[in-house]
């Protein structure tokens, strides 16, 4: 056995060294030693998620968290309240034939009436939207909780997605026929000022549904986004992830909910009050899915 420090030829059994006095280390106790060493034991409190490794394994990561199980309840429990406030709406409006009868009896009775007739057929067919919604929500999930062998099937997606598309076509549309009618406006205003009124109007009108035109545009765009990340087993070829506006709008929307939610409790109406209080909860929920999915798919660059 030779001494590490001075190179020094010592017997197997020394324990110092005869050159330099340095202690020796037998290689085969060493060895016995290692061998019976304990292995280092893993600390329970320290356990991380695993992280999703393909852009297919991060889409159905967050649609079968329980998040989104939860939104999706959410959102259908959101499609009831709208139309129970609409029903509500209705009953206001019974209040207000009895205050006005006085005026034009004739009429108060026809359109309470043809109001009070037409106001559950009514209430339902504004939800179908929503309805197809919840259930493309719905489908994402079951496609999401399926096999792994299978492919991923994607028609709640497009589904969502053919929605947002018909209500783009349907705002822009609408801001055309605003336009055309305030340009009519502005032309048969009497005055400089009514025409400036109507300018600063069109303006207004711009900024609102711009902003609006942009939010459904982006919302397409993430929809797109999980779209191609159902069809990508790898992360080598990356798409568009979703859109952080989207998400930054949902987190407004849900405290703009929330006030409203406090002003139906001054107005002592419970059923608005439900309606704003379920529909922050259903705009933070999908704010947090958004940004949950974006950081899923940014670990995989």
């Amino acid at each position: 056995m030779f001494c590490s420090k001075c190179g020094t030829e010592n017997p197997d059994n020394a324990n110092f060294c005869q050159g330099c006095g340095s202690p020796l280390t037998n290689p085969a106790q060493q060895a016995a030693e290692n061998l019976y060493q304990s292995p280092p034991v893993p600390n329970p409190t320290v356990c991380s998620e695993p992280t999703a490794q393909s852009p297919l394994e991060a889409l159905r990561k967050v649609a079968t968290s329980v998040l989104f199980r939860f939104t999706a309840f959410a959102f259908c429990s959101l499609i009831l309240s709208n139309i129970l406030v609409l029903l509500d709406s209705s009953y206001i409006w019974g209040a207000f034939t009895e205050i006005f009868r006085n005026v034009d009896p004739e009429m108060v009775n026809e359109a309470s009436s043809y109001i009070g007739s037409f106001s559950i057929i009514t209430a339902i067919i504004s939800q179908i939207p929503y309805v197809l919604i919840a259930i493309g929500l719905w489908v994402t999930y079951a496609a999401a909780a399926g096999k792994k062998d299978k492919p991923f099937n994607t028609a709640g997606l497009t589904m969502i997605k053919v929605i947002y598309v018909i209500e783009l076509v349907a705002v822009c549309v609408l801001l055309a026929l605003c336009m055309v009618a305030m340009l009519i406006a502005s032309i048969t205003a009497d005055n400089s000022k009514d025409a400036m009124m109507v300018f600063g109007f069109v303006i207004a009108l711009d900024i609102i549904f711009g902003v609006i035109i942009f939010w459904l545009a982006m919302i397409i765009k993430s929809l797109n986004a999980a779209k191609t990340a159902a069809h990508e087993e790898s992360g080598k070829h990356l798409g568009k992830n979703a859109s952080a506006f989207v998400g930054i709008l949902c987190y407004i929307a849900g405290v703009i909910n929330i006030l409203s939610a406090i002003l139906s409790i001054m107005s002592f109406s419970i059923v608005a009050f439900c309606n704003c209080a379920i529909g922050a909860v259903v705009q933070f929920c999908f704010g947090v899915l958004i940004f949950r999915f974006r950081s899923e798919i940014k670990r995989l660059k």
